[in-house]
C-alpha cells in the first residue's frame, strides 16, 4: 500500500511540472504539422517547416547570445533569403519575398504566443499556459526580435550529447545538492538515475532481440550501446561510492544531533541511492551477460550461413527443384580419376641399405648458467620513492628539532640548498607533501610501533635504517593556511604549511605547539 501511494503522489504531483517542461516543444510541432502546402497553391509545399524552424532559431542565438546584438527584420530577411537560395533554390523575386513574411508570421504565431492547454490533477482542472519562441521590443525608435528563454531551452534540448554519460552528470548534481543539504531536490536526482538506469536495461533488452532478428543490425545497435551506455560504468560506481559516503556522514550527524537536518529526507534519501546503487550492478551484470549472448548469437549465426553454404541436403534439393543434374559430375569426377596403383621409388632403396642408425642416443647438454633475475620498473620505481622520501624526511627532521616551528616555505628553501632548486621539479616532492599532509600530527615513537598511512610505513622503515635514535621523542604538528599560497616554479601553486615541534635542550622542552623558541632562529626559521 506505501509504494501504491507514493506512486500515485508521484503522478498527480508531477504531471503539472512534466506539462510544463512538454510546453516549449508544442510551438515546433503546431508549426511542422502547418507546413508550407496552404501557401500559394502549395508552390512551397517542398520546403520543410521544421528544418526552417530550427535555422531561424540558430540564426537567433547567434546574434542575440553569441554577438549580444539585436535582431531586425531586416536582418531576418537577410538571412532567410540566403538559406532559402542556397538550400531549396527559392529566388528572392516573385513570391520569395512574400514566402519570407509568412515564415516569420507563423514563428511569431502573428504576435500571440501558443496557447498550451493539459489537465492539472491537483486543481481537477484544466489549465492553459502560453509559450512563445520570438518575442519582441522597441529600443531606440526600433522594433527588434529576440527568442525566448523556452525557445533557447527548445533548441538545446533537442541536441543530446551521446559521449556523455547521463547518469554520471545527475550523480555530479546529486553530490553538489547533498554538500548544499538540499536532501529532497537530491530525492528528485536519485528517482532520474533510477529512470535512466531502467531505460538502460530497455535498450539492452532490444539489442538482445535485435541480435536474433537481425544480427548485422544488431552488432550495429551493440557497438553503439557499448560505446555510449558501458563505457561510463567505472566513473560511475566511483560517483556512487562518493555519494554514499556523503549520505553517511549526513545521516550520521542528524542522529547525533550534531547538525539540524530533515532526518526523515536523509532516510529517504538513502534509501533510494541503496536502490539505485542495487539497479546499476543489476545492470552491469545484465550487461555482461549481454556481451556472452552476443557472442553465442553471432557464433551462431556464422555456424549456420556456412552449413547452408555447404550443405549436402540443401544442394541436392536445389538440384531436384530444377530438374538438373549436371551439378553431380562435380562430386563423380573426382572419384572416377583416382589413381589406385601404388608405386615406390626403387631409388630410395640404396638410402635404406645404406642407413646406419645411431647406436646411443644423444643427450641434450643443458646449461649451467645461472637464471637471470629482472628487476620490473615498479620495483625500481618504489625504491626511488623511498630513496627520496629518506632525504625529504632527514631535512624535515633536522630542522624540526633545531628550529621547532616554521612554514613550507622555509622548508623548501632548505630543499632547494640541499638539492638545489630542482627539487620542485621532482615529482616525488610533491607526492610527498600530499602524503605528509594526510594527517596533522606526527609523533614517530608511535609511527614505530603502528602505521596508519603509507607515508609512515616509509618513516619507520627510515628510523630502523638509521638505528642511533637520533628523532627518537620527536613530534610536530601541521597547520594548513589556505589563505597563504605559494607558488613553485612557473606552473604549480600550493597552500602554505606551518610545521610546529617541541625543541629539546639540555634545560629540557623549551619550545610548545605555539611555536615560541629561545633558541635556534625565529618563529619563521628566518
Amino acid at each position: 500500500m506505501a509504494q501504491e501511494y507514493t506512486m500515485m503522489h508521484d503522478i498527480v504531483s508531477q504531471h503539472s511540472e512534466r506539462m510544463q517542461n512538454l510546453k516549449r516543444y508544442y510551438p515546433f510541432f503546431r508549426l511542422q504539422e502547418n507546413s508550407l502546402a496552404q501557401f500559394k497553391d502549395g508552390q512551397f509545399g517542398h520546403l520543410d517547416m521544421g528544418y526552417i524552424v530550427f535555422a531561424v532559431l540558430r540564426f537567433f542565438i547567434e546574434e542575440n547570445q553569441f554577438n549580444d546584438a539585436n535582431v531586425t527584420y531586416a536582418m531576418y530577411e537577410a538571412f532567410m533569403k540566403d538559406f532559402l537560395s542556397r538550400e531549396y533554390g527559392v529566388s528572392v523575386q516573385d513570391a520569395g519575398k512574400e514566402l519570407i513574411l509568412y515564415i516569420f508570421d507563423k514563428l511569431c504565431n502573428d504576435g500571440r504566443p501558443f496557447v498550451y492547454s493539459y489537465y492539472d490533477p491537483e486543481a481537477k482542472k484544466s489549465v492553459e499556459t502560453r509559450v512563445k519562441l520570438i518575442d519582441s521590443r522597441f529600443e531606440d525608435n526600433e522594433l527588434v526580435y529576440f527568442l525566448t528563454s523556452d525557445a533557447i531551452e527548445f533548441y538545446l534540448d533537442t541536441k543530446e550529447v551521446r559521449d556523455e554519460s547521463r547518469i554520471t552528470t545527475e550523480q555530479l548534481l546529486l553530490e553538489k545538492m547533498i554538500r548544499l543539504k538540499n536532501f529532497r531536490g537530491g530525492l528528485d536526482v536519485i528517482r532520474r538515475i533510477n529512470g535512466e538506469v531502467g531505460r538502460l536495461m530497455v535498450e539492452k533488452d532490444e539489442v538482445v532481440r535485435l541480435l536474433h532478428h537481425n544480427v548485422f543490425e544488431g552488432v550495429r545497435a551493440l557497438e553503439d550501446f557499448s560505446g555510449t551506455g558501458l563505457a561510463w560504468f567505472e566513473e560511475e560506481q566511483k560517483l556512487f561510492a562518493t555519494n554514499k559516503e556523503l549520505v553517511d556522514k549526513a545521516l550520521l550527524k542528524a542522529e547525533s544531533g550534531a547538525a539540524e537536518y530533515a532526518l526523515e529526507d536523509i532516510y529517504q534519501l538513502e534509501h533510494e541511492l541503496k536502490r539505485a546503487i542495487r539497479r546499476h550492478s543489476d545492470l552491469l551484470s545484465a550487461c555482461t551477460q549481454l556481451q556472452i549472448q552476443a557472442d553465442e548469437i553471432i557464433s551462431n549465426a556464422k555456424h549456420s550461413r556456412f552449413r547452408s553454404v555447404f550443405s549436402f541436403d540443401d544442394f541436392l534439393s536445389r538440384m531436384v527443384s530444377r530438374d538438373n543434374a549436371d551439378g553431380l559430375e562435380a562430386f563423380v569426377k573426382p572419384l572416377l580419376d583416382m589413381n589406385l596403383h601404388q608405386s615406390f621409388n626403387l631409388y630410395q632403396l640404396d638410402d635404406l641399405l645404406d642407413y646406419k642408425p645411431e647406436e646411443q642416443e644423444k643427450g641434450e647438454k643443458v646449461g649451467t648458467g645461472r637464471e637471470q633475475m629482472y628487476v620490473y620498473e615498479d620495483d625500481v620505481a618504489e625504491e626511488r620513492i623511498s630513496s627520496n622520501f629518506d632525504l625529504f624526511l632527514k631535512v624535515l627532521f633536522e630542522q624540526l628539532q633545531s628550529r621547532g616551528s616554521f612554514d613550507l616555505k622555509f622548508l623548501n628553501h632548505m630543499y632547494e640548498m640541499k638539492f638545489t632548486d630542482n627539487i620542485l621539479k621532482n615529482g616525488d616532492y610533491y607526492a610527498f607533501i600530499v602524503h605528509l599532509s594526510q594527517k596533522k600530527e606526527y609523533r614517530l615513537d608511535t609511527i614505530k610501533k603502528q602505521q596508519d598511512t603509507f607515508l609512515e610505513g616509509i618513516i619507520a622503515r627510515y628510523l630502523e635504517k638509521r638505528g642511533d635514535g637520533a628523532f627518537d621523542g620527536l613530534s610536530f604538528s601541521l597547520a594548513f593556511v589556505p589563505e597563504d599560497t605559494l607558488r613553485l616554479g612557473d606552473i604549480f601553486e600550493v597552500s602554505n604549511i606551518r610545521f610546529t615541534s617541541p625543541i629539546r635542550t639540555d634545560d629540557g622542552i623549551v619550545a610548545t605547539a605555539d611555536g615560541l623558541s629561545t633558541s635556534g632562529g625565529t618563529e619563521d626559521g628566518k
